[in-house]
């Protein structure tokens, strides 16, 4: 009988084709340890063996003990495969191609939202749908204990909203996207001794402008300077006016981390900006601590991570738990800004009015915020927080529970 290679046929085999490639070309093509795209650590093939057992292995059974049977269980999905899982799906061959594939078929059908990310004309936007009412009260909790601890110290508190904020009034009420101004209006009902601070009025009287970035989470320059007038009210100064400054454009092509979520290259790549005073800048110098080294800089802008994805890093740097600010401002002001890194690109201003500013972020550390500082030597304490991180993480407030 002769064989006759029909359309459905050549489909089934070239899907077969497929399906047999790509586990191959996967296990075959190099692996890499980073995605600079994604900005983190990608999986490692598992090991069947416990290494903390085997290293504490004394005895033959000590190290038939350290070998993980786990993978031959059907039942709760053993972990061994889920490691595999993710393993191949962090360095499946062609996997931002893939990405791109089934986000473009999303597109077509008409979806807004891909991936936690809703984009509305040529932005887009870091979705705030839901959060954990006793999470956020663990945080407020915390810093209302830590400002009763210390009557004598000014504390103060400012949540960001995003860029949902701004576009609220256009998206579709069906999507069940919460309003910030409400989730900021309770937090500050509930926040004690500790001053509130409204930048989101700043904010909301310049939604037309260049203020959030259209491919990352992130406020723009713009927009901390907004915050920054804000902040400069409370605090007691008085802020400088735009006029002031000279802006240097210092990329043009920045994708951020939204763009990570979506690989969506129809949106307009973002400019990062840095604004220097006219008559001066002060003169600084930045430590770093990561916990286990210390990087000291002569200046806010860490310029080197210009030349990667991670533009926004270029602002005091990556997450680390502390980085330390001294500047010749000749005012023996001091603030501890304890922060998520809406506050890197907020720094640059505040530190035109302080001989020192010290950045916690306890996202990074643990035990108590006293532990490593003395916040006796501070003149003011500033909690600065996003919306989305201040909903979604409770590591404030559970550290500054902590005795």
């Amino acid at each position: 009988m002769n064989f006759k290679m029909t359309p459905s046929k050549l489909m089934i085999a070239l899907f077969a084709i497929v399906l047999l490639a790509v586990p191959i070309v996967t296990i075959a093509l190099p692996k890499q340890e980073k995605s600079e795209n994604e900005n983190r650590t990608l999986a490692k093939f598992p090991s069947l063996i416990n290494q903390t057992k085997m290293d504490k292995a004394e005895s033959f059974g000590d190290v038939i003990g350290a070998i993980r049977w786990d993978y031959i269980t059907v039942r709760d999905k053993p972990s061994f495969m889920d490691d595999i899982e993710t393993y191949f799906s962090d360095h499946l061959a062609g996997r931002e191609n893939w990405v791109v594939a089934k986000n473009n078929m999303e597109k077509l059908v008409g979806k807004q939202e891909i991936n936690g990310v809703f984009t509305i004309d040529d932005q887009m936007i870091q979705v705030f749908k839901e959060y954990d009412p006793e999470d956020v009260q663990i945080n407020m909790d915390g810093m209302v204990k830590f400002a009763e601890n210390h009557p004598e110290l000014p504390c103060y508190l400012m949540l960001a909203p995003t860029a949902q904020e701004m576009y609220y009034s256009r998206m579709p009420s069906y999507g069940g996207y919460l309003s910030q101004k409400t989730f900021i209006d309770e937090c500050y009902k509930n926040a004690g001794s500790v001053k509130t601070i409204d930048c989101l009025s700043y904010l909301s009287g310049h939604k037309d402008d260049y203020i959030y970035y259209r491919t990352d989470h992130h406020w723009t320059s713009l927009g901390a300077y907004y915050a920054y007038c804000a902040a400069a009210k409370a605090l007691g100064y008085t802020a400088y006016g735009l006029n002031e400054f000279n802006i240097e454009s210092v990329s043009s092509d920045f994708h951020g981390t939204l763009y990570s979520k979506t690989l969506d290259s129809g949106v307009t790549a973002d400019t990062i900006d840095y604004y220097h005073l006219k008559n001066g800048e002060p003169k600084v110098t930045m430590t770093a601590d990561d916990g286990e080294a210390k990087t000291v800089y002569d200046s806010l802008y860490v310029r080197d991570f210009l030349k990667v994805k991670d533009k926004y890093s270029s602002f005091t740097g990556s997450n680390v738990p502390y980085i330390d600010i001294e500047t010749d401002v000749d005012n023996g002001k001091s603030l501890l800004l304890v922060k998520d890194s809406y506050a890197h690109s907020l720094v640059p201003f505040l530190a035109k009015h302080y001989s020192r500013i010290t950045m916690v972020d306890l996202r990074y550390t643990s035990g108590s915020l006293e532990r490593f500082l003395d916040v006796n030597d501070y003149s003011q304490v500033l909690f600065m927080y996003n919306v989305s991180s201040f909903a979604g993480d409770t590591s404030a407030g559970e550290i500054m529970l902590t005795k």
